[in-house]
């Protein structure tokens, strides 16, 4: 790729097929013909069949979301053979299951389980309705990282397992990000993904720590968005975490171990959101009891104490500091200078990480 190409956003096709199309089930079908073929349980539903879709590139790889009525997809050997489809594909419904044939059996995939196939092998997929979210990684990708490719076709991420969280919650992200994101970003997500999937397939020996670390690398941005979507509930902790994401507590603790340890992750995130709020004139008739709890502080006592070890001042004393160099603001731009020290004095001293720290980015354990 040249210097534009990389900074060029990513392909992609956004639509609905719905009333005003003079065959819509007929345009339904030419969006999947590449993947399977589409059809309805009984004839007469073609008549009313609808789609929305969302599908970005990002050039090994696809992403793709998709609603629409209840349908049966099916990929054949003639289908197979027609459309030459390389790679493997991962999706999960979202708000219906489905049923998958392969190799003579009958499988149930429920709402929320990553399910995983070899686009070059059989599958016949029957749905109530389709709301889903997939990927399409292209074979090349990934073969090399998997110790056993027939492992691949027909393998669910169960409800409640580590693999599934990650892997969900790594696909809802690339559909998030995919709007904002260059052809050279969108490359590198794909590797990222292969990787991903590659140690929850069973990696190979020799790629066994890179794919191991990409696992843990998604959980820890995982964690953290969680983290900070969920900051102001109190209850939010080691407990939560583990729940929600279905690691052993010693896993959670070497994570966050080069932060302190989890529970001084959260206690610094939370510090910071009260010390900018403090801060910002604008809060100024916000009670600081009001403020700590917004930021999930049951105890303001022990609050207190926390904020005033961080930032050798009490909260009081770091609103009417804030209050103080606002009224400076008006008469001496040193004011402004000051205050914008003392707000990054205090996101510098706990700055949150999306990323796992340098020191264990090959935690394989």
């Amino acid at each position: 790729m040249n210097e534009d190409a990389d900074n060029a956003p990513l392909a992609h096709l956004i639509g609905h097929i719905g009333e005003n199309y003079a065959d819509s089930f007929g345009a339904c079908r030419e969006v999947l013909a590449a993947m399977f073929e589409l059809d309805t349980p009984a004839p007469e539903d073609r008549a009313a069949y609808d789609m929305d879709f969302e599908i970005y590139d990002f050039g090994p790889m696809q992403v793709a979301t998709c609603r629409s009525p209840a349908s049966v997809l099916t990929r054949g050997p003639l289908t197979i053979a027609r459309t030459g489809t390389n790679h493997f594909h991962a999706q999960v419904y979202r708000t219906n299951g489905f049923v998958m044939s392969l190799d003579g059996a009958r499988i149930p995939v429920a709402a929320g389980e990553v399910c995983l196939l070899d686009l070059s092998r059989p599958v016949d997929i029957r749905t109530d309705g389709v709301d889903n979210l997939s990927i399409m990684i292209l074979r090349d990708l990934l073969l090399p990282m998997i110790a056993e490719p027939a492992d691949v076709h027909g393998l669910i991420l169960h409800n409640g397992s580590e693999a599934n969280v990650t892997v969900r919650m790594h696909l809802e992200d690339l559909l998030r990000q995919a709007p904002d994101l260059n052809q050279r970003e969108g490359l590198e997500f794909a590797r990222v993904t292969a990787g991903l999937l590659a140690a929850v397939i069973g990696a190979t020996r020799e790629h066994y720590v890179a794919t191991r670390t990409e696992l843990r690398r998604s959980q820890f941005r995982a964690m953290c968005r969680h983290i900070e979507q969920r900051i102001g509930d109190a209850r939010l902790g080691p407990t939560d975490l583990i729940r929600q994401f279905h690691v052993t507590r010693a896993t959670l603790y070497r994570m966050f171990e080069p932060y302190g340890g989890i529970r001084k992750y959260l206690l610094s995130r939370r510090l910071t959101g009260v010390f900018r709020d403090l801060s910002d004139p604008d809060l100024v008739n916000e009670g600081v009891a009001v403020l700590l709890r917004r930021w999930g502080f049951a105890n303001h006592t022990a609050a207190g104490r926390a904020f005033r070890s961080a930032y050798g001042i009490t909260p009081s004393q770091a609103r009417s500091l804030a209050l103080s160099l606002e009224h400076i603001n008006g008469h001496d731009a040193s004011g402004v200078a000051a205050r914008s020290r003392a707000l990054k004095a205090a996101e510098d001293a706990f700055r949150p990480s999306g990323e796992m720290p340098a020191h264990i980015r090959a935690f394989a354990g």
